[in-house]
């Protein structure tokens, strides 16, 4: 039989083999702290990042993604780390514990899920279980005050279903609704499942119920396909080309009345009014002395071929830097179609919807360099394909050596062994948190 030969690895030689089995569980002990310090310390940037609005100088939509891009982590992942950013800077008592190696990553994350601004005291008795007992303890812990919490404050019912639209001052459209429950659930599994399946948001999720079954009844093909560009047109706005103003300034707030409105609807923002326009989101009619000049539609959208060769040209997904968006791309004209850019590619490129309502927020510009190709910048030319000087690494201090004064067993539970007493914990802590009495 032959016999697979192995080659030793010297570096577990070194940090295992000629280490004594006690000391390398005391040093994996201390390193668990050290660790949760650092993880600290780099939560606490990552919060003031997020409350400075950091995502849009670089040019991104959200602090996840720009985490994503920049930090090599998954979505999902940035997301729960932001949410625990959020409650260490506003919770110091738990960013204290954190810093001291006494409360773990595993454990923040769990007290961020239920403690709401000013719930200091809650954050102190969720800390004492955490240094008490083990992370199975305070999961369960929270799970049952988060029930409790519901149970207290209950949502209100409604007697008869209803389904209400309006339109907001701010030109947003507010939607309420209130089903019975068999059929409440049927409409959150579809939002949920849609957000789930393609990586948005629920909102997100609630106009792609509405664009496939625009589509469905449209042609009844199975299964459902992405609205084409005149069956997205769904939406008219009215527009006076002698109020549009030129391409603004970045950051100018000058205040001006609006040069279209949605029929039915309220007048919308400029730049509005131009992220729509550049993908046939809307069917705009151009009005001088109330007369129809033209529908636009066919000089301004892009054709089937032009679509396709976009896709191609970016691979299939957004052409921002770091964009893995794959769906709901709109084709951008760089230089505004109302200002005479022309349809063609070289004035074209594919954005994600967030993306195109950030250029139109001036998160961002793209310029033009000819032959298809374009340059991301932020609003002070800083270049989004490099935007960060790396630190080399030998100027970053060694983790030990940067937490040397924690305590080798900072990150050890002192739980003493004993069944936690559920019920009875959990209710101590509501009576407290509510203050209850008795």
């Amino acid at each position: 039989m032959p016999v697979m030969e192995t080659t030793e690895s010297p570096v577990i030689e070194h940090n295992s083999a000629s280490v004594a089995l006690d000391e390398l569980a005391t040093r994996i002990v201390a390193g668990a702290g050290r660790l949760a310090a650092a993880t600290c310390a780099w939560l606490l940037l990552v919060a003031d990042f997020d409350a400075r609005d950091g995502a849009w100088k670089f040019g991104m939509a959200s602090t996840p993604q720009w985490l994503s891009f920049h930090c090599g982590l998954a979505h999902r992942t940035a997301v729960e780390h932001l949410r625990v950013a959020r409650a260490l800077a506003a919770f110091p008592n738990m960013a204290e514990a954190m810093a001291a190696g006494t409360l773990s990553y595993s454990q923040a994350r769990a007290i961020a899920r239920l403690a709401k601004p000013g719930e200091v005291r809650l954050v102190d008795d969720l800390l004492g279980i955490a240094r008490h007992g083990t992370v199975a303890h305070l999961e369960v812990m929270v799970r049952g005050l988060r029930t409790v919490d519901h149970n207290e404050h209950p949502a209100p019912q409604s007697e008869r279903e209803h389904v209400s639209g309006r339109w907001g001052e701010d030109s947003m459209w507010a939607l309420t609704a209130r089903l019975d429950p068999e059929r409440g659930a049927l409409v959150d599994a579809a939002i949920t499942k849609l957000a789930d399946a393609e990586g948005g948001s629920k909102a997100d999720a609630l106009v792609r119920l509405a664009e496939i079954g625009l589509a469905a009844l449209a042609d009844q093909q199975k299964p459902p396909r992405e609205l084409r560009g005149d069956e997205r047109a769904a939406v008219i706005i009215h527009l006076d080309p002698a109020k549009m103003t030129a391409e603004p300034a970045a950051g100018s707030t000058k205040p001006g009345r609006p040069a279209a409105r949605i029929e039915r609807g309220p007048g919308l923002p400029d730049a509005v009014v131009r992220r729509l326009l550049c993908d046939g989101r809307v069917r705009t009619l151009l009005r001088k002395d109330e007369q129809v000049l033209d529908v636009g539609r066919a000089h301004r959208l892009v054709t089937r071929k032009q679509y396709r060769a976009l896709l191609k040209r970016h691979d299939g997904h957004c052409a921002h830097p770091g964009c893995p968006n794959t769906t709901k791309l709109h084709a951008h004209h760089v230089l505004p179609w109302l200002v005479g850019g022309p349809t063609d590619l070289d004035n074209l490129i594919l954005l994600c919807e967030r993306h195109h309502v950030a250029l139109h927020e001036h998160a961002y510009r793209i310029c033009k360099l000819g032959k298809a190709r374009f340059r991301f910048e932020t609003p002070d030319g800083v270049d989004l394909q490099n935007p960060i000087d790396t630190v080399p690494l030998s100027d970053m201090p060694a983790l030990e050596a940067e937490h040397a004064d924690l305590d080798p067993a900072a990150a050890t539970t002192k739980w003493d062994g004993q069944r936690m007493q559920r019920d009875y914990a959990i209710s101590v802590i509501a009576g407290r948190r509510y203050g209850a009495t008795g």
